[in-house]
Order: C-alpha cells, then structure tokens, then sequence
C-alpha cells in the first residue's frame, strides 16, 4: 500500500506523519475528482478551494443538492502516528427539505442573495460556521505500517430549544417562529453528513487499490442546546440526541479514534471475516469500480492521450450556451470530462452561471470545469492541464469573435491538443441579417467544418430554405444541421469516438494579417447593475423597444412581482425571461452592440423613471 500512498502524497509529505494525515482527504477527493469516469461512480459531483484561505475546501456529492464544506481543525503527531481533524459543514440549497431542520436563523441566511457566493469562501464567514456545522472528519496516517483511518463523528440529531421563543420580523408584521420552549433546530446531522464519508472511503479503496480491513462503531449519549433571553447558551443532556462515530482502518493496527466520554465501542468487523449484512451494500468494499472503463488516473498510468479541442462559435444568441450544455451532459453520461474555455464579451460571465459552472480553474461541476480565457490560449491551457485530464477542451468564443484569430494560436497547440473541430452555431431566424451586417458572422460560417441551423421552431420552411442557400454561398462543403435548442447528439456532428475527425481551416488572410473582428463591427458591450426589483410592465415594454444596432442583452434581473429573479435573454425580435436555476448574487444587463454604452444609459434611465 505504501506504493500507492506514494502516488497520493509526496514523499516529503509522508516522511511526516502530521502533515500527511492533514493532506490526506483533499489528495483522495483531488484524485477522484479529476479523473474522467471515476468520480461520478465514487459518488462525487465536484470540488473547490476556499480561495481566501488555504484550510477549507467545499465538495458537491451525488444525491445531495447542497454544498459541503470542509474545515482543517487541528493537526497532532504522538508516538510516530499522524491525526488531523476537521469540521464538516453543510450548506443546504435552500429548496431541499432539510433546510426546515435548520435554526430559523440559518435558514434566514440559506435565503439571502449572498448565500452562496458566501459559501465558496465559508472559512471567512463566522456566522455561516456557527450555523452550518454538522459533523467532525479525521484522518490517521501509520508511516511504519502504511496505514491510514478514516473517522466520522456526528450526533443523530442535533436539537436547538428556545425557552423563549423566536418572533421573526417581517415585512408583513412580527411573526411567532418558535413558540417558548419549542424547537429551533432538528438536524438529522449523522444522516446529512454519511453520503460525504461513504464517497471519501471510497476513494480510499480505489485510490489504494484495497478495501478496508476493520471497521469499528461507537456510540455515546448526546445533549442538546438551549438559549433564551439573557442566558448563554447552554448545553443539557438529551434523550433523543446519541454521538455516533465509525472508522475504517486500512492495515491500520493502531486503537480506531473514539469520542471522549462513557458511550461504548464496538469492533463491528476485521478481515477476513464476513462483512456485516448492515454494511455489505457499502461503496467502499469494491476498490475496482466496476464499469468505469476509463477509471484510472491517465496521467499516472502513463497514458498520454491529448484532449481533443472543439471550437465553438456563433454569432451573438444563436444557442452556444444550450448546445454546450447538452454537449456536456452526454460526455459525463459516458464518464468523459469537458474542460470549457469560455471568451466572452462583456464584464459579467453569465452563461457560465447558466451552465451552472463558474470561472475558476479550481472549481469542477457536473463532468465540467469552466474558466475565463485572459491573455495567451496556451498559458489557459497550461493551467487547465496540469490540473486536470479532460476528454474535451471547448473553446466557446464570444458570439462577436472570429475564429480565424484563433487558427494560427491553435496552429501551434498540436503538443497540448488534438484538433476536432470548429463548430459554428446559426440562429434560424437572427442569422440572414447578421451574415448581411456582419463580416465576423460571414467568416465564422466560413471558417466552420459543422453547422448547426438552430431554432428552426422559430422560422418557416421558407426562411429555412433561404438561409441555407445563403450559408452554402459561403460553405459549400460543411455537413449543416438542424436543430432545436441546440438538441443534437455529438456523434450525428462528430461520428462515434470523433472518426469523422475535422481538418483545420486554413486561416484566411486579411490587409495587415489581422482579421475582422467586432471592433470593426463598431460593436462594443455595456453593464448596467440594479439595487431594487424592477416593474414587469415597464420592463416589457423597453425590451420590445429596443433599437436594431443592440444585437444582444442578457443578465439576471429582479421584479416586484416575484420572489426569484429572472434571466432575461434577448436577440432582435425576441427576448425571454426564465427562472434562474440559483441565486445569482448581482443584479445585472450586459448590452452588446453598436454604441452599446449609450443605449445602456438610455435603458437604465427608463427602467428607473
């Protein structure tokens, strides 16, 4: 087992038995996650760096919908034996149930707008870690046996009482939350916490190639808080309220962690015996992960298969947002991993909140990780490799941007990539004006090797038959397609396993080498943010006059007719407006076209009056 140790940990790392207990978890949730095939089967959904510190990281698990956290605590060294500690958090969505089970007070911040930018960087929130803990995580790491332990410890329910109450004030009057010696909180906190612990010891099993060989439970009396006017808080002696704790030792000699107190431990089971029936469905017996035909860590293995690049474009709402998307979850299906490169215009990045993804190169969600490309393609990729071992990179390019200034950077990528192809996404009924308005529309339809005629629910056969002549004019040979909300199977665009691989266009050349780009367009890009909700009517009524020359608007917006707010989208002709899928944080309208920053100005000052 020291072998495979050795390719979690450094060598300098585990030549101290603290440092690598602390290290521990995050390499086995590192490790997992990044591997394509491996990390959905093991049950994780993605995980994250607290920027602001270096002790916290926040973790999504398969079946829960909320975020978990995870604190560094403490970090001791006693006899050659390394043990870390760790506070686990869990940071609910506030529409699962579970939210009822938490203090009236954690569930008034779980529905704040800042909820869950706050969460990404917990450690810096004090009030968030008073509220949201849920249970204790240890590691233990034996350098003369090679053996580690993974521990948990959590209470079955962890009970708040009010002696006095809670009245709530809102906007309709004072209301009785809690009635006097009622209940504050409920939390099912050992229940809440298992799912996390069964995907790190699986990890564990699949990272070290065995399956555990003890496991020990513990269970001990519980209390219960109380607090009421003028009191501290205090704690009492529960009925209901019980400490639960397991370890899993892998050739681990050593006692197994138990709380202090008078409850009793029990060594449930050791190998070779058979496995308890309570625990024989447990994910971590089985370190081979059945079915995951590319469950190993490439990089380790020694397999040096380059990701393949897709270059995806379109002009400004044709659908890249939703064919990505789509793209995503039907590699994932398959245990691929999608690293997105995204270019957008604008200062806010809000399709990759609509991807439910965000910009950071530390951050993995659903079979995806997202960033924002700045400055040099190859320095973006760089980073992105040496992190991560995606399938497919996809570079989607703002709806303005030329491929053609991409070709020749990409040109020189062969040693990082594996080119596929540029994509080029047409809205059917936007597109005949954009080609005829637009060099960069022209040049991306030329430059494509796929065609995606999309929205033609929206346009007649008609329109749809003089789009396509008008696009064969400018590619005679690229295979077009036609789709509904960028609905397509990849293997209809690419054949099965990209066998009908893509040859680069060669890169057109332009006066003084540089091609058309929207700055020649005259097309600039604007940010209005609001502080207030916003009147529905009114609203409607400035989106349906907006001027020709904006060719798009999109953001997050609030009314005052509603509860959540609302992504509006909008391309001439059209606009929508639909639930956001989370709480976005700002308030905001990105406009996109010629002499965007006036029209801003007009649009905000109308929404206000």
């Amino acid at each position: 087992m020291q072998t495979k140790l050795q390719t979690l940990l450094p060598p300098a790392v585990l030549e101290d038995p603290e440092v690598a207990a602390a290290e521990l978890p995050r390499a086995l949730m590192a490790r997992t996650n990044f591997i394509p095939g491996v990390r959905h089967r093991l049950g994780w959904r993605g995980m994250r760096d607290c920027s602001a510190t270096q002790n916290g990281l926040t973790v999504r698990v398969t079946g829960k919908s909320g975020v978990f956290g995870l604190e560094a605590e403490s970090a001791s060294m006693s006899d050659n034996v390394g043990r870390a500690a760790f506070r686990l958090y869990y940071f609910p969505d506030p529409t699962e149930e579970v939210i009822e089970s938490y203090s009236v007070q954690a569930g008034i911040i779980a529905h704040g707008r800042d909820y869950l930018d706050r969460v990404r960087d917990f450690t810096q929130h004090d009030d968030l870690r008073a509220l949201f803990g849920i249970a204790r995580l240890e590691s233990t790491y034996v350098p003369d046996t090679s053996g580690i332990c993974l521990t948990l410890t959590a209470v079955n329910c962890d009970e708040i009482r009010s002696l006095d109450g809670l009245v709530v004030q809102t906007p309709e009057g004072p209301v009785q939350a809690i009635e006097p010696g009622g209940v504050d909180q409920n939390l099912p906190c050992w229940e809440t916490a298992w799912p996390l612990f069964q995907a790190l010891a699986a990890s564990a099993s699949y990272c070290l190639g065995v399956s555990p060989d003890r496991l020990e439970q513990y269970t001990g009396l519980g209390t219960c808080r109380v607090y009421g006017a003028g009191l501290p808080l205090r704690w009492e002696q529960s009925d209901t309220a019980h400490i639960l704790n397991l370890s899993l030792g892998y050739s681990f000699e050593e006692p197994l962690p138990v709380p202090d107190g008078d409850g009793q431990a029990e060594l449930v089971w050791k190998a070779p015996s058979p496995i308890p029936e309570a625990f024989a469905n447990a994910p971590w017996w089985d370190p081979n992960i059945p079915g995951a035909k590319n469950s190993f860590d490439k990089r380790t293995m020694g397999i040096t298969d380059k990701p393949r690049l897709i270059v995806l474009t379109g002009f400004l709402g044709a659908g890249k947002t939703s064919f990505l998307a789509r793209f995503i979850e039907n590699q994932a299906s398959k245990g691929g991993f999608v690293a997105v490169i995204q270019n957008e215009i604008g200062q806010k990045g809000l399709d990759g909140k609509l991807l439910g993804q965000h910009f950071a190169v530390t951050e993995v969600d659903e079979g995806c990780v997202c960033c924002t490309l700045a400055g040099s393609l190859r320095l973006a990729l760089a980073d992105i490799l040496s992190e991560f071992q995606p399938d497919f990179v996809v570079l989607e390019t703002t709806g303005l941007a030329n491929p053609s200034n991409l070709l020749q950077e990409i040109a020189d990528l062969d040693d990082m990539l594996d080119f596929a192809s540029v994509t080029t996404i047409l809205d059917a009924v936007n597109a005949p004006n954009a080609l005829a308005n637009h060099e960069v529309a022209r040049s991306q339809v030329r430059l494509a090797d796929v065609l995606l005629l999309n929205k033609i629910d929206q346009a007649n056969e008609a329109d749809q038959n003089a789009l396509c002549a008008l696009v064969r004019e400018l590619n005679p040979s690229a295979p077009m397609h036609h789709t509904m909300h960028g609905d397509i199977s990849p293997a209809m665009l690419y054949g099965v396993n990209f066998r009908q691989r893509a040859s680069r266009p060669a890169p057109q050349l332009f006066p003084m080498g540089k091609a058309p780009s929207h700055q020649q367009d005259d097309i600039s890009s604007a940010v209005i943010s609001f502080d207030a909700p916003l009147d529905r009517a009114q609203f409607s009524h400035q989106a349906e006059s907006l001027p020709s020359h904006i060719l798009r608007v999109k953001g997050v917006v609030d009314f005052i007719d509603a509860s959540a707010p609302e992504v509006f989208q909008y391309v001439p002709g059209s606009y929508s407006l639909t639930p956001a899928d989370a709480d976005t944080g700002e308030r905001f309208l990105v406009v996109i076209g010629q002499d965007a920053k006036n029209a801003a100005k007009g649009l905000f000052a109308a929404l206000q009056s």
